[in-house]
């Protein structure tokens, strides 16, 4: 082995085209700093991936323990967590380093706030997976240790947080030498902790706001200086989590119930070991698809089932019958049934009788009987409403009942079906002119336009950027007039939403043979990976 001295003399550049450990070819440096660089790199023997492998100093007192948080970072398992795929030591050069290889990162937020701040809405959007990483990881007693905006991370459209520097809270905790901004102001004493980690989310936070982080002298003692323009709630969490004192900070937990609302009703309401981050945004369970389907009749099984866990504190008491009881009442609905079923019987042909007469009343006039399906299969313009039948008979008088065939004999036993038929007319020839006069064809988009993004404001998306666009199209299919029907974020992207949206064209929809003006709704989603439209005609 060849000494773990470093030799401080040498430039991240010239390791480019290396291999390290006969596996991670040294392909681009990405970044550096005095004790460390991050370089592209491939991982996978069989079909290889882009990955980035950084490099480290071998200092003998911390060679070990940083192998040891690696080795425990790599069992972690988040979605919004960065995953370590190998670590190892290497010696390039005559100098000794340690390496971890991790996944690649398209961006860090770091690149971005030099160039604007974030809105409302992506800031919400990138504190929620922050807020869960970081209470998972306090959860499993650890600490990030370097929360700052260069380690929160893009990669396939899905924030994550680095995990190179995590730590156990039961480590003993040495005192940082030179601490940054984001560091509490403990940390030059103390070392770090959840409360450290805390402090550098509330200096996160104001910073991704205002494109400056607080300015907190090291010598004072108070709170720091949190700027009273910030909206709500993240003026709230940025003055609780950059108070001097750690045991007066917020947790992690109480900021993920103040960034969500409907948490805080919960644990006042009683409930018990909940986590904020668990709570959906709104109360009303989720309806599965398969749900939707069914009858208004079933609507109201949930409430009768959302009502038990009411009662379940009062005391289950069990009816115990008799053994002659279910015999007895066998024997009575048996005797009631040999009663009551002639009667039914009897009375079956006059309301079936009825109710043949009552489908036929709606119907267009008489027909030979060769076409008895024609006379259950009028047109009509309106979807048949629940008392259209009873309407239809108040108009015309009675007709006679025609003699009985399978087919008549089919309709009356089964009215209800009546509706579905009625809007799916088998003779169309002969009522072709009314359904068109009062269903207008629908127009369609000849020629849609996306907006040109330039690759720098697009590398600023975080998620996705959504604008609305209202446009009034003439008949002859051109735009006429657009406007902004929802803006979103950015008026960078709303300019360019409304200018490509002036620049489609449409086949104009028709009333009466005629060619007629319409209003439609363009949805344009922007993110990192492309731009999408989707249009909707509103009217007619």
């Amino acid at each position: 082995m060849r000494s773990e001295g470093c030799n401080m003399a040498v430039t991240w550049k010239q390791f480019e085209g290396q291999i390290v450990d006969d596996e991670f070819p040294l392909e681009q440096l990405l970044a550096s700093s005095e004790h460390s660089a991050v370089y592209l790199t491939q991982h996978g023997d069989s079909q290889p991936q882009k990955a980035a492998i950084k490099l480290i100093h071998a200092e003998p007192a911390t060679a070990e323990l940083l192998l040891s948080r690696w080795r425990l970072a790599a069992q972690l398992s988040h979605p919004n967590l960065l995953r370590l795929l190998d670590f190892g030591r290497c010696c390039l050069e005559d100098a000794n380093f340690l390496y971890v290889v991790m996944e690649l990162a398209e961006e860090d937020l770091s690149q971005i706030l030099p160039q604007r701040a974030l809105t409302s809405a992506e800031t919400r959007d990138m504190l929620e997976p922050v807020l869960d990483v970081l209470v998972y990881l306090h959860g499993k007693g650890l600490i990030h240790g370097h929360l700052k905006p260069s380690n929160i991370l893009a990669t396939s459209d899905q924030l994550k947080l680095s995990s190179d520097t995590l730590a156990s809270i039961a480590e003993p905790r040495a005192p940082i030498a030179r601490p940054s901004p984001y560091n509490a102001p403990e940390a030059a004493t103390s070392g770090l902790s959840t409360a450290s980690d805390v402090w550098s989310l509330g200096m996160t936070l104001v910073e991704v706001l205002t494109q400056r982080a607080p300015v907190v002298s090291p010598q004072a003692k108070s709170d720091a200086v949190v700027p009273d323009a910030l909206p709500q709630p993240f003026l709230d969490i940025a003055h609780h989590a950059l108070l001097h004192e750690p045991k007066r900070r917020w947790t992690m937990a109480e900021i993920a119930a103040r960034l969500n609302p409907t948490a805080v009703a919960a644990a006042a309401a009683g409930a018990q070991s909940i986590s904020p981050l668990a709570v959906p945004l709104s109360s009303v369970p989720v309806v599965p698809a398969a749900r939707l389907q069914t009858s208004r009749y079933e609507s109201s099984a949930p409430k009768t089932q959302s009502s038990r866990p009411l009662s379940a504190t009062q005391p289950k008491q069990t009816l115990v019958l008799p053994n002659y009881v279910v015999p007895l009442a066998g024997a009575i609905l048996v005797v009631v049934a040999m009663i009551a079923l002639p009667k039914i019987l009897s009375h079956r042909p006059e309301s079936s009788s009825s109710a043949s007469t009552a489908a036929a009343q709606p119907a267009s006039p008489p027909k030979p009987s060769g076409q008895p399906a024609h006379r259950d299969t009028a047109p009509s313009t309106k979807p048949a409403a629940p008392n259209s039948l009873k309407a239809g008979a108040e108009k015309k008088p009675a007709l006679p009942s025609p003699p009985s065939s399978p087919a008549h004999a089919s309709s009356a036993a089964a009215p209800a079906p009546a509706p579905a038929v009625l809007r799916t007319d088998t003779f169309p020839s002969a009522n072709a002119p009314k359904p068109s006069a009062a269903s207008p064809t629908h127009g369609e988009v000849l020629e849609q336009v996306l907006p040109d993004v330039s690759d720098k404001a697009r590398g600023t998306i975080h998620g996705k950027v959504r604008v609305t666009v209202r446009v009034h199209v003439e008949p002859g299919g051109n735009v006429s007039q657009a406007e902004l029907d929802s803006p979103g974020p950015s008026k960078y992207f709303a300019d360019l939403a409304i200018q490509s949206a002036r620049r489609w064209e449409f086949t104009a929809p028709e009333v009466n043979g005629r060619s007629v003006p319409s209003d439609w709704l363009i949805r344009f989603e922007f993110s990192q990976s492309g731009t999408q439209a989707f249009p909707r005609q509103t009217a007619p």
